[in-house]
Order: C-alpha cells, then sequence, then structure tokens
C-alpha cells in the first residue's frame, strides 16, 4: 500500500513510518517547514496554514493523521495555533482522503479526550474534556464521524506515549528530576498520578496493524501496565542509580486506566513491552 503519514516529523510519527516501511508499505511524509529526513519514499511540505499543497498525490490508499499544534502549553495563548492545526488541519486532510477515495483512515487521538478522567475510560464513557487541547482532540474526533463511511475511519485514543527522544514530557521530565535531584511532586496520596506509559515502537506496531488490516472504530491504545508516578520514579531511579526524591502536594490524585477490551479484541496485548524494558532503553539513548 501507499500511505501518507501527516505529522511525519514528529516523535510518534517517525515510528510509524519505520513500522509500515518494515512492512513492505510506500510511505509519504508530509511534514513542516524546517523538518529534517524521516525516512520515507516521499516527503510532501504540509503546514496546515490555510491551504492544501498542490503537490498531494492522488494514488494513497490509506492515511495515518498525526499531525498537532507544537502549541499547546500555554491556553488560551496557543489557542489560535492548536485550532488551526488541530482542527481546521484536520479537516482539510479528511477532505482529501474523501476527495481521493482513501479507504483506510487513521486518526491519531488522544486519552485526553476523558479529561477530567472520572470513572471507567472506555470508547462508549460520555466525553468533555476540560482542556484545550483535549476539546480539540475531541472536536477532529467529532468532525471524522460524517466521513466515516467514506474512507474506513479508525480512530486511536493514544495514552501516555514514551521513547527515546522525546522532549518536554512527563518521562523525561521525571528522569532529569531524579538524575538531578530534584523532587517528583506527587498528590496528596503519595501515590500521584496512576498511568499507562506506552513505548511508542508498540502504537506504532498497533498503527501499522489498524492500517494493514481495516480497523474501523475507536480504540484505546495504551499498555496494561498501570503504574503511579512514584513507581515510574523509583523505577527510573532504579536503572539511573539514583534514589528519587518526592514531595507531596495537596493535588487530588486521578488515575489514567484506560480500558482496554476493544483494543485486546485485535491486538495480543503481552506483545506491548514491560515498562522497565523500555525505559532502560530511553535512559541507554540518552
Amino acid at each position: 500500500m501507499r500511505v501518507l503519514v501527516t505529522g511525519a516529523s514528529g516523535f510518534i510519527c517517525g515510528s510509524i513510518i519505520r513500522a509500515l516501511a518494515a512492512r513492505g508499505h510506500e510511505t509519504i511524509a508530509a511534514v513542516r517547514g524546517g523538518a529534517g529526513p524521516v525516512g520515507a519514499a516521499a516527503t510532501i511540505l504540509w503546514d496546515f496554514d490555510g491551504t492544501r499543497p498542490e503537490a498531494l498525490p492522488r494514488d494513497i490508499d490509506a492515511i495515518v493523521h498525526g499531525a498537532q499544534s507544537r502549541s499547546y502549553r500555554a491556553f488560551p495563548q496557543d489557542g489560535a495555533a492548536m485550532f488551526r492545526v488541530n482542527v481546521s488541519g484536520a479537516w482539510s486532510v479528511l477532505d482529501y482522503a474523501a476527495e481521493i477515495g482513501v479507504r483506510r483512515f487513521c486518526l491519531l487521538s488522544s486519552g485526553t479526550v476523558y479529561e477530567p478522567y472520572r470513572g471507567p475510560l472506555d470508547e462508549t464513557a460520555p466525553v468533555a474534556p476540560t482542556s484545550f487541547l483535549g476539546a480539540t482532540k475531541l472536536a477532529t474526533e467529532v468532525l471524522a464521524r460524517p466521513y466515516a463511511p467514506m474512507i474506513g475511519l479508525c480512530v486511536l485514543r493514544l495514552f501516555a506515549p514514551y521513547g527515546p527522544g522525546q522532549q518536554h514530557r512527563l518521562i523525561p521530565d521525571i528522569a532529569d528530576r531524579v538524575r538531578t535531584g530534584r523532587a517528583v511532586q506527587l498528590a496528596s496520596d503519595g501515590n500521584g498520578l496512576w498511568l499507562t506509559p506506552t513505548h511508542v515502537d508498540d502504537i506504532a506496531q498497533i498503527v501499522s496493524e489498524a492500517i494493514c488490516e481495516g480497523w474501523t472504530g475507536t480504540v484505546n491504545v495504551a499498555a496494561p501496565e498501570l503504574v503511579s508516578l512514584r513507581q515510574l520514579a523509583e523505577t527510573i531511579g532504579d536503572i539511573i542509580g539514583r534514589k528519587p526524591l518526592f514531595d507531596l502536594t495537596d493535588r487530588e490524585p486521578h488515575r489514567l486506566a484506560p480500558i482496554l477490551d476493544q483494543l485486546g479484541r485485535r491486538f495480543d496485548l503481552s506483545r506491548f513491552r514491560r515498562l522497565q524494558q523500555g525505559l532502560r532503553g530511553v535512559i541507554a539513548a540518552e
């Protein structure tokens, strides 16, 4: 198959391109200005500035849409960029897919649609995200629904991706804190956030299978290993060889524990790498 991957210069989609290529698929990378080589058969510039590139191919079999705004930490200042890329940009890709007759479309969404993370996090749960990032992700899912019968839509809600080369996210921050002796802040229960860190290469394998096998519908994507922030920091400390320091706050603890029944029916959950194995690879790559 010929597969177009948007956001191809990003942390997650670079791994997806490699996974698709390993299966023998031809990948076309849609990247923003200034992006370096991504290892795809061809590269197209697509900045999601309101216009569609003229050079977009017409003979595409499938699309993985992973492009998202890099500006998401300073709402409302970042609101315009998030809306332009995450919402308007997604519509542009969906419209292009329907126009050229794509039959397999994988939309990378996020577990942030479940904010504030109350109750069971399964794909049928009511969603009303409290952050603008989560709201733009949900808006994109809603925009995609009318296109679903035309393009074979699969929505993958990703939870806590991590892996080598990741920057400015939770696991790199914890590793830096442990290494430099700065305290990791925990919620009032002493354990902190509970989450399911998911290695980027495992995510890439799932995306490649979703494309190859024509998955449809909405699927939570997360490793089945649930850990607390304290456990995560202690595991990183064991690998680095330095005991982490902790600072208790008055924040309420949360559990980001997605239900994986839908994923488990399509993908063998035992294939996920263990967290300690994945973290060792991350620390070794630094």
